[in-house]
């Protein structure tokens, strides 16, 4: 989901007797891979991790469940949640009996927002929950679109966009009302926080021509290792510097060619790439089309 507010607006302020200002939000969400499956005594699932937040809720039987280092049953109706990089794995339904679940996959591209989500520390969050109720339903409303699989690939998608949005006001709601959301960042937190805000700017000064991103020189400038600085990231937010500056610039690059005003070189320049192949081949690597491609799909 996007929501991208316009850089510069009319003033008419001179009649203004009282008003205040919300926050730009401008934030990437994704439903990757999601899915239902009834599955037999024999099933299992290997271990595995990935980048990405994971809810999974069992629709019918039990399941037992290993998150990193914890072992557990997940009885029907209890939903998980996983966070980035979490080694898990399911072992199989319990007492060999048939099981259903559903599963959806959550990318997060926002840095600060992705941040608040990975404070939500608890895996198991049981029937009647405050977190299992705002989610059952979306998921369940999933399963169900899974299970009939009717509709036209343009509706399908429609609806799973659909339960996108939902899911990502639920993630929200979730962190309002249980109060953790903070502004305070500290240690790790802090220092992540503080790379993050540095990334930005040197993809707006790389925009400009200034000097490429290193992260040998933001370390230095925070007093850190380059080493330290990665492991921190990396920790706080799933990925490593440079993929997150590549994030930026992929995100920076598809606004850019929606506007048909911009041509493709001059979009290549103002990302800072030295010439229009270089800048046509990262934007492939990134999306497996070209800039002309998805201009064309944008339009």
């Amino acid at each position: 989901m996007k929501v991208f507010q316009q850089e510069s607006l009319p003033a008419g302020l001179e009649n203004v007797v009282h008003g205040g200002m919300l926050p730009d939000v401008q934030a990437s969400f994704r439903i990757f891979a999601a899915h239902l499956r009834k599955v037999n005594a024999q099933w299992s699932f290997p271990e595995h991790q990935h980048p990405m937040f994971e809810l999974n809720l069992v629709v019918d039987g039990s399941q037992r469940m290993r998150v990193g280092d914890k072992h557990f049953v997940q009885k029907q109706g209890d939903l998980v949640w996983i966070l980035p990089n979490e080694v898990h794995a399911s072992l199989g339904a319990v007492d060999g009996n048939m099981m259903e679940y559903v599963c959806v996959h959550v990318e997060v591209t926002d840095p600060w927002f992705r941040q608040q989500l990975s404070q939500i520390g608890q895996i198991v969050h049981p029937s009647g929950s405050k977190m299992e109720s705002l989610l059952r339903p979306i998921l369940m409303d999933l399963a169900q679109i899974a299970r009939e699989n009717t509709s036209s690939g343009l509706s399908l998608k429609l609806q799973t966009m659909h339960a996108s949005f939902r899911i990502f006001t639920a993630l929200s709601e979730v962190l309002l009302d249980e109060a953790v959301v903070s502004n305070q960042q500290t240690g790790d937190s802090g220092l992540a926080a503080q790379l993050a805000a540095f990334i930005e700017h040197q993809a707006s000064a790389t925009m400009k021509g200034q000097e490429p991103f290193r992260i040998t020189l933001i370390a230095k400038q925070l007093g850190y290792s380059p080493t330290h600085c990665n492991r921190v990231f990396h920790k706080a937010y799933g990925v490593s510097p440079r993929h997150y500056l590549s994030t930026i610039k992929l995100r920076q690059a598809k606004l850019l060619l929606m506007d048909p005003t911009h041509s493709i070189e001059h979009i290549a320049e103002q990302l800072g790439y030295k010439d229009l192949s270089q800048f046509s081949k990262q934007f492939k690597r990134w999306t497996n089309l070209s800039p002309t491609a998805y201009r064309h799909l944008s339009w």
